[in-house]
């Protein structure tokens, strides 16, 4: 009786120490981080493991302060062995810390348990061309401003190259805001380049840059975000791969010293530029010109450097003479490497009064030449017009005829009305045969309109079999930015929708291959070899197939393409 007795409390002691020892491995939650030592713009993986099953998530606000969450994945996980059995759940946290130096991951608690701190370096990795450690990055970005100093109001080119020796599967950046100044983006080019005997695709991003006040301006480092393959993954570089390792790059940040407009140039508009051209086109030939009729003289303003919005009216007012009639103007910017073309288009009706000469003053543009620093003027030359009389001004010669007699002024008299009535009744029948003549044609084309659309307009399956074609020539060239501009259009005419993207294609299609070779084309535009990665000739097999699985849809009334996404 007594050794039962005992057995029985040892069996329940040793329940309870396994029960409590079951309680204490559950209430552990565990963080560790992939590396502790890390450049900016880097990303680090933090895991969180809390030793039981949960479905609700910990506070992971505390982590706002210094990182950026960019991606979270939870699992929760049971495993058998022995006997024994384990189960936890674990979070996956992708960080970016948002500045340089020593930070902390800080404390976070679940369910009555709290994780230990960690603590991190982060190192502001220089982003010179000339530094190796940044040259033999996989990808890295340089940032170059063409001049250290220049005037307000004067352009800036702002430079960004990003280098990438590996495929980038997709990239983006940041707006570029600077701040008391306006940015235009003026070019975007991609090309290829060796450094250090190393093929790198190069991605050329410029912007003009205005300054509105004078003082140190800065140019601010700007964020790229791209997706390039993980080394630790041997598949996140296949076509049906949507993984990779995100990578985030930042420009290297510029001060440049901005100048005050020169007291010596006077109260003219500022221009500061290195070029300005004056140049007329006029209606008709100067040597037809007559009293009272028209003609319109243009005149262009454009100047190196400058936005049209900085370039100022002209001063073209009334003389001797002539009146001007001035039109609304036309402004105009063309941007290229060079930066921004502004040009101020104005157009003037000039109506001479009266026959003889008259003289149009010059016109006198003045700017600052920023290359020599000295004011200069650009003046478009006067011209002296010889206008001819209008007809009607010119005096009639004196008749030497002599004055009839009476007689023959009454008999004239008699005989006039007998002309008059001939000469109505003609004219009468004239105008009754014009308006028959003008109702049979008006009738004509009324019925020609309703009886539906010309001969010649081109019906959408002719369109969309000669845009087809033209996709087939597109896809022998081997030029992939060229195929998807084309395959574009091809396929807004083909579905009947306006498609802007190749993910457009993707859902309208609902075709799993079609969708993975579109993607695969995208990628392809971003990749050193970009004609090799893609095969057009298998996208283009394909597409084959789908005009003979599918008739072409019939385009609504009024002939508009409709949008892929409605709004709800």
């Amino acid at each position: 009786m007594i050794p039962t007795y005992y057995s029985t409390i040892r069996i329940l002691l040793a329940a309870l120490f396994y029960l409590a020892s079951t309680v204490t491995l559950a209430d552990t939650l565990t963080a560790s981080v992939d590396r502790n030592q890390l450049g900016k713009g880097e990303t680090l993986e933090l895991l969180l493991q809390f030793d039981g099953q949960t479905t609700s998530d910990p506070d992971f606000a505390p982590l706002n302060g210094d990182f950026e969450v960019l991606s979270r994945q939870k699992k929760n996980k049971f495993s058998l062995m022995n006997g024994s059995s384990t189960s936890y759940t674990e979070w996956r946290l992708q960080l970016l810390p948002k500045r340089t130096g020593k930070l902390q991951i800080p404390s976070l608690s679940f369910k009555g348990v709290v994780s230990t701190p960690i603590t991190l370096q982060v190192e502001d990795l220089p982003q010179s061309r000339t530094s190796t450690t940044t040259i033999n990055q996989p990808v890295f970005v340089e940032t170059d401003v063409d001049k250290s100093s220049a005037y307000v109001q004067e352009q800036l080119l702002i430079t960004f190259r990003i280098n990438a020796s590996t495929n980038l599967q997709s990239i983006s950046s940041e707006e570029l805001i600077v701040k008391d100044a306006s940015v235009m983006k003026v070019s975007e080019n991609q090309y290829q380049k060796q450094i250090n005997g190393i093929n790198h695709l190069v991605i050329e991003l410029q912007y003009a840059v205005f300054p509105e006040s004078s003082g140190n301006l800065t140019i601010p480092a700007i964020r790229f975000n791209t997706v390039i393959p993980d080394r630790r993954d041997p598949y996140s570089s296949s076509f049906f791969s949507r993984g990779g390792k995100r990578l985030f790059l930042y420009s290297e940040e510029k001060k440049i010293t901005i100048k005050p407009r020169p007291t010596s140039y006077g109260s003219a508009e500022w221009l500061p530029t290195t070029a300005v051209s004056l140049s007329e086109r006029w209606s008709r030939p100067l040597a037809e010109l007559v009293a009272g009729e028209p003609i319109t003289r243009t005149i262009y303003l454009s100047a190196q450097g400058l936005s049209s919005a900085q370039l100022p009216p002209l001063d073209i007012n009334s003389g001797d003479g002539f009146k001007v009639y001035p039109d609304q103007p036309q402004l105009n910017d063309d941007v290229s490497s060079n930066g921004v073309m502004g040009t101020r288009e104005e157009s003037i009706a000039i109506v001479p009064s009266r026959g003889g000469s008259i003289t149009l003053p010059p016109i006198t543009v003045q700017w600052w030449d920023t290359a020599s620093n000295q004011m200069l003027e650009t003046v478009l030359e006067g011209k002296t017009l010889t206008i001819k009389p209008a007809e009607n001004t010119i005096s009639a010669p004196v008749s030497t005829t002599e004055i009839p007699s009476t007689a023959e002024t009454l008999l004239a008299e008699k005989q006039q009305p007998s002309l008059v009535f001939w000469l109505l009744i003609i004219s009468n029948v004239l105008l009754l045969g014009t308006a028959i003549i003008f109702l049979v044609l008006w009738r004509a084309g009324r019925n020609k309109a309703l009886t539906g659309p010309a001969p010649s307009e081109e019906s959408p399956e002719r369109k969309e079999a000669t845009l087809f074609k033209q996709l087939q020539q597109q896809a022998k060239k081997k030029d992939p930015r060229a195929f998807r501009e084309g395959l574009l259009v091809w396929a807004s005419v083909r579905w009947q929708h306006s498609l802007v993207t190749l993910d457009d294609i993707a859902v309208i299609a609902k075709d799993p291959l079609l969708t993975a070779e579109l993607q695969t084309l995208d990628r392809a535009l971003y990749s050193p070899e970009a004609s090799t990665m893609i095969d057009l000739g298998s996208l283009l097999n394909h597409l084959k197939n789908i005009r003979k699985q599918s008739t072409l849809e019939k385009p609504s009334k009024g002939n508009h393409l409709q949008p892929l996404y409605t709004e709800s």
